[in-house]
């Protein structure tokens, strides 16, 4: 009877355990169902992906090649236009031919030949012109392309002339299809070539200067001629031979500028340091009680070598002439410049000297007693009209330099002030 028990205890366990058994594989299988389908959800979105990327591709190249056209026709609209006007000719262009030729009888084949090779001349010289443009002569190409251009619009107009026999407007259209788009190429790619207005007008101006040059030096002209001439083609140009050319004839290389012009700027700045050094403003104009010009009375350098002259003579002509306080020096011994005297001295009252040499100081011209003679006779005169001995008549009577008749009037002046004492 124990057995018997055992027996079914066995099999209720065998039972049991087949159920868990499949229990686990249904667990399993589902799972595995599960992980299937996760799979190809995953799948089926990583395809979508990607197909959705390809599709953002081919959009982005589209827009990236409509960018593209849209670009260029923005930065060349007349070469653009040109480009569709030469699309919509050619066409009606070549089909008006193969009718004209097929009105005539000619089989339909050779008609489309002959048209092609009509308008397809004409482009292909249009198209050697462009090539050639800057780099040899373009004529013979031009000149080729219009005519064939002309025979093609000829065969056109006749076409539409015949048979549009109720709109023969239509003929010119017809002709117009065939000649125009190689008129608008030939302006596109060798018309605008020529100078602008401004070069024009630079040009034009260029040519009054070089002829007022020319006719205003010439002697410098003659010699930047020769210079040009005499120079291999192009090493020399116009601008430097005439700099040049200065320099030979007027020995400076600032042009404009002569050995004359600089000796009437050196004594107009010796006339300027001789006003400085003027008396006083009652000596200049009696009776005025303030110094109407100011800046006469400022005080300037003192000798050739301050640098009166120098700081305003241009670089150009100080290198190219040798201008040194010593030039300055013998300009002053010819009598072109004196320098100022020093305003930072004093004064100091003539002695009572017979031959006037008192008030005279190193480096200046002593008085001539014959100087001081007609002085005192000028005075004299000028006395006995009431009127007062200024350095300006002295001047204007002895015909000298500002500085001298100065000291010849203080002297004078000084001597009827303070007569000498007798003996």
């Amino acid at each position: 009877m124990s057995g018997l028990n055992d027996f079914r205890s066995e099999r209720r366990e065998d039972r049991r355990a087949e159920r868990a058994d499949t229990r686990a594989d249904l667990r399993e299988e589902r799972e595995q169902r599960r992980l299937d389908a996760e799979a190809a959800r995953q799948r089926r979105q990583a395809d979508e992906r990607a197909a959705e990327e390809a599709k953002e591709r081919r959009r982005a190249a589209r827009a990236a090649r409509f960018g593209r056209v849209t670009g260029w026709v923005a930065a060349n609209p007349a070469r653009a236009f040109v480009r569709l006007v030469q699309a919509c000719s050619i066409v009606p262009a070549v089909v008006s031919q193969v009718a004209a030729l097929d009105h005539a009888k000619v089989a339909v084949l050779l008609a489309v030949l002959l048209a092609a090779m009509l308008e397809g001349g004409a482009w292909a010289l249009v198209a050697m012109g462009a090539q050639a443009e800057g780099e040899r002569s373009t004529h013979t190409y031009r000149l080729g392309a219009w005519a064939a251009g002309l025979v093609a619009a000829g065969i056109n107009f006749a076409h539409g002339w015949t048979q549009y026999t109720d709109a023969r407007w239509v003929a010119a259209v017809l002709a117009l299809s065939s000649i125009g788009a190689v008129w608008l190429t030939d302006l596109q790619t060798h018309g605008g070539r020529g100078p602008t207005t401004a070069e024009k007008k630079q040009a034009k101006e260029k040519a009054e200067h070089a002829r007022q040059r020319a006719e205003h030096h010439p002697e410098v002209r003659t010699v930047a001629d020769r210079l040009l001439s005499a120079a291999a083609y192009g090493a020399l140009s116009a601008d430097e031979a005439w700099r040049i050319a200065w320099e030979y004839v007027h020995g400076v290389t600032v042009p404009g500028l002569t050995a004359d012009l600089l000796a009437q700027r050196l004594n107009a700045r010796a006339r300027v340091a001789e006003l400085s050094a003027l008396p006083a403003p009652a000596d200049l104009w009696p009776g005025m009680p303030d110094d109407p010009f100011p800046a006469l009375t400022l005080p300037l350098p003192s000798g050739p070598s301050d640098g009166v002259y120098l700081d305003t003579v241009p670089d150009g002509l100080r290198n190219a002439s040798p201008i040194t306080a010593e030039s300055l020096e013998a300009l002053y011994r010819t009598g072109s410049y004196a320098p100022a005297p020093d305003s930072g001295t004093p004064e100091t009252e003539p002695a009572d000297d017979p031959a006037g040499n008192a008030s005279a100081t190193a480096g200046e011209r002593p008085l001539d007693p014959a100087d001081i003679a007609r002085v005192r006779v000028l005075a004299d005169d000028l006395a006995a009209r009431d009127e007062e001995l200024s350095t300006k008549k002295v001047r204007d009577a002895l015909g000298c330099r500002n500085d001298y008749a100065v000291r010849l009037r203080r002297h004078v002046v000084a001597e009827r002030n303070d007569p000498p004492a007798a003996t």
